[in-house]
């Protein structure tokens, strides 16, 4: 378990964040927390996403709404670039 998950104690002792903003992306729907006994986890490979909205909120001051906004936006982006690419694919086999 210590290579999967950390604890969300930890995570904010360690990068002086406040728990209740975690707490509130997990209640948003934006992130998801395993609790284990009493106590919560996020997955490591979650990192790099939790770390982009904390960046959001403390650095650019986006609350929790316009977070979850730019993390839709931000996936209908991903969602039609990989279709892009799935096209230009088939485009290629066609010419």
């Amino acid at each position: 378990m210590e290579t999967e998950f950390i604890t969300i104690t930890e995570y904010c002792v360690n990068y002086n964040i406040e728990p209740a903003f975690i707490d509130l992306l997990e209640e948003s729907g934006i992130i998801t927390l395993t609790l284990i006994d009493t106590e919560k986890y996020i997955r490591l490979t979650q990192l790099n996403e939790l770390e982009r909205y904390i960046h959001f909120h403390y650095d650019l001051q986006i609350n929790i709404e316009g977070i979850d906004a730019i993390r839709h936006l931000l996936e209908k982006v991903n969602d039609m670039q990989e279709e892009i690419r799935h096209l230009k694919k088939q485009l290629r086999l066609h010419e």
